[in-house]
């Protein structure tokens, strides 16, 4: 779950004494001592572009959508009450910041900053280098007490000082090292295996909760038909024969459009190849409009399933579904014994009608947790 901070100034001021008191300590007690100049090097290099990308990643900003901004036609039109404009797609309201984000992905209580399309890369290049500088001090810290351990019945003075910072740094060090990995590696797992933003991913959860509560067809039949209503077909009777279809799964009816593959999708967050170590690399785009997949094409005569894949993200448009659509899908299509379709009612599960502002998932964590201001949208 995001972490909440009473002051969040301390969201940069922790991160900036973990850097300089194990980075520095770590240098002038510990490394000094044993290692060649050639190490020393090698380990305030990785240091110094951390303090770099740190910076980056706190001073620049997301981005945010340009004044009149207008939606295209094939996507969703949200309108944010507070900037008095529309949002591109996969754009959100930031509470913290005040403003709507571009490709938000959440806000970092430890920039201060929220992470989004024009500093993606510079917060990755921080976890990046984090890792790369407590990898290798963890290796010399390592190094070094197997050093001392071997000279332990040995008359060679050993300063109290070296011993006390070797203690505690290779054990903050250690933790630094394993918080941030697991960090990287859910953004490399979302963002670049998937594609998708934490948002993104919280929202992919939200919808196969609502797929495995018999809950989201018909939302995307209703929403295929809102989409392209010049081609509008007779789709409800084929909308319980999908909800009987007992091997149907939910990436049979949901694509996520922007999945580019693994390739595709690090240039599209983090710019062309040639600049992703570089500090100053990133996107070239707008930020407003993100390329999709083959799925997300629209063909008339293609089959329901593929058509309901076609639908922009979310697939539901992220609204409240109705009582008429509730009724709906509380009618459930089964066969009798001659294999006619029948259909036969059920209990309405309310429970699986939480509203997308207040749906919460496995990790207890709702929209509002990823800093993103559930008010500010306008239906329209």
């Amino acid at each position: 779950m995001p972490v909440k901070l009473k002051w969040p100034w301390l969201g940069v001021a922790i991160p900036c004494f973990l850097i300089a008191f194990i980075g520095y300590t770590s240098h002038y007690f510990i490394l000094s001592n044993f290692a060649s100049s050639k190490q020393q090097i090698l380990f305030e290099f990785p240091l110094s572009m951390t303090w770099i990308s740190y910076a980056l990643a706190i001073y620049v900003k997301a981005g945010s959508p340009p004044a009149e901004f207008r939606p295209r036609k094939e996507q969703w039109t949200h309108y944010c009450k507070i900037c008095k404009n529309y949002k591109p797609e996969r754009s959100h309201h930031c509470k913290s910041c005040g403003k709507c984000i571009l490709l938000m992905d959440h806000h970092c209580p430890w920039t201060m900053n929220c992470v989004g399309y024009r500093n993606f890369p510079h917060f990755m290049r921080f976890l990046l280098w984090v890792i790369t500088t407590t990898a290798y001090l963890q290796f010399m810290l390592t190094k070094r007490v197997l050093q001392l351990w071997r000279l332990r019945h040995t008359r060679i003075f050993i300063h109290k000082s070296e011993l006390c910072f070797l203690v505690t740094n290779i054990l903050l060090n250690a933790f630094v090292c394993f918080s941030i990995s697991m960090l990287l590696i859910r953004c490399i797992k979302n963002q670049l295996l998937e594609g998708r933003t934490q948002i993104e991913s919280w929202e992919m959860e939200r919808i196969e909760n609502l797929f495995n509560r018999r809950r989201l067809l018909p939302q995307l039949i209703e929403n295929l038909n809102r989409m392209f209503p010049d081609q509008k077909h007779s789709t409800e009777s084929k909308s319980h024969d999908l909800a009987s279809n007992k091997i149907l799964q939910v990436e049979d009816v949901v694509n996520f459009p922007y999945d580019l593959g693994f390739m595709a999708n690090v240039e599209s967050l983090m710019g062309p190849k040639h600049t992703w170590l570089l500090p100053w690399g990133g996107p070239s785009g707008s930020g407003c409009h993100f390329e999709t997949n083959d799925l997300a094409i629209y063909e008339p005569d293609a089959p329901l399933e593929d058509r309901l894949m076609a639908l922009p993200w979310p697939p539901d448009g992220g609204r409240q579904m109705s009582k008429h659509q509730n009724q709906v899908d509380s009618n459930v299509s089964i066969h009798n014994s001659r294999g006619e379709a029948v259909l036969k009612k059920r209990p309405l599960d309310t429970a699986a009608n939480s509203n997308r502002r207040t749906w919460q998932n496995d990790w207890g964590e709702t929209l509002a947790d990823f800093g993103v201001d559930v008010d500010a949208d306008a239906e329209l």
